[in-house]
C-alpha cells in the first residue's frame, strides 16, 4: 500500500508539473495540482504510520508538500505556474527516492512532543525558505533580462515588484519560524552542541544571522534586487548544508 501510494503521488506530481508548464491558466490544472498535493500528503501519512521513525528523505517529503501547497495557494492570484511546474517535478523526484530507498538510511526516533514540534516548525521554515529561493531565482532572471533588453525572452511570471514582495513575505514568515526552531531546539534537545549536532547548529545559526542581516538591510537601506536574491540563496544554502549535510555525514559515520 505504501509503495502504491508513493508511486501514484509521483505520477500525479509529474502530470501536475507538465500541466503547469503547458496549460497554466486552465482551471483543470489547479485541480490536478490539488490532487497531486493530496496524494503526496496521503503517501507521507502512510510512511509515518508504518515506519518506526523517519529519515531525512521523509523530512524532504514533508518540506516538498508544504512548499508545493504554499506555491499552489499563492498561484491563485499570481502567475507562479513556471515555479509550480518545477516544484512539482522536484517533488516527484523526492517521492521516487522515498519509494525506491536507494540508501540504507538511519531512522530517527522522537517520542517527545517537544522534539516533534521542533521538527514540524523547522520543516515549515525550510519550505518557506525554499519557496522564497524559487521566487528569488525568477526575480533575478527577470531583472537580468529587463536590464539587457531581452524582452522576447521574458519569463511567464508576475511583475518584479510583486515577485520581490512575495519573496520577502516568505522570508519574513520563514525567519520567524527559524527563530522558533532554534529556540525550541535549545529548549527540547538536551545538548544542541553535541558532536552529532554541532555542524547543524553552527550552520543554522549562521543562516539565521544572514537572514537577519538581509531583513535589516531591507528595512534600513532598502536592499533589493540581485543583492537580496544572493543573500537569500546564501542563507538557504547554509541552512540546507546544516540539515542535509549533517544527515549525510551521520549516515556515512553510521556505516
Amino acid at each position: 500500500m505504501i509503495q502504491l501510494s508513493l508511486w501514484l503521488a509521483c505520477i500525479a506530481c509529474l502530470i501536475a508539473g507538465a500541466a503547469y508548464y503547458l496549460r497554466p491558466k486552465h482551471l483543470l490544472t489547479q485541480y490536478v495540482g490539488a490532487t497531486a498535493i493530496a496524494l503526496h500528503t496521503f503517501s507521507l501519512a502512510q510512511l509515518l504510520l508504518n515506519n518506526d521513525g523517519f529519515s531525512f528523505l521523509t523530512i524532504g517529503l514533508l518540506i516538498a508538500i508544504i512548499g508545493n501547497s504554499l506555491l499552489w495557494l499563492s498561484n491563485r492570484d499570481k502567475d507562479l505556474s513556471l515555479l509550480l511546474g518545477t516544484a512539482f517535478l522536484l517533488g516527484a523526484v523526492i517521492i521516487a527516492l522515498n519509494a525506491i530507498q536507494p540508501w540504507d538510511l538511519m531512522q530517527l526516533h522522537s517520542n517527545s512532543w517537544g522534539t516533534s514540534t521542533h521538527i514540524l516548525v523547522a520543516s515549515v521554515a525550510y519550505s518557506l525558505f525554499t519557496a522564497a529561493c524559487g521566487v528569488g531565482i525568477l526575480l533575478a532572471i527577470q531583472e537580468y533580462q529587463l536590464k539587457h533588453h531581452k524582452l522576447k525572452q521574458l519569463l511567464r511570471v508576475p511583475p518584479l515588484q510583486v515577485l520581490e514582495q512575495l519573496m520577502f513575505e516568505f522570508i519574513w514568515a520563514a525567519f520567524i519560524l527559524l527563530t522558533v526552531t532554534i529556540a525550541t531546539g535549545f529548549y527540547f534537545i538536551e545538548d544542541m552542541f553535541a558532536q552529532h549536532l554541532v555542524h547543524k547548529t553552527f550552520f543554522t545559526i549562521t543562516s539565521w544571522f544572514v537572514f537577519l542581516g538581509l531583513l535589516l538591510g531591507r528595512h534600513i537601506a532598502g536592499w533589493r534586487g540581485q543583492l537580496a536574491v544572493k543573500l537569500t540563496l546564501s542563507g538557504f544554502f547554509l541552512l540546507m548544508l546544516g540539515y542535509f549535510g549533517s544527515q549525510i555525514a551521520l549516515q556515512i559515520l553510521q556505516d
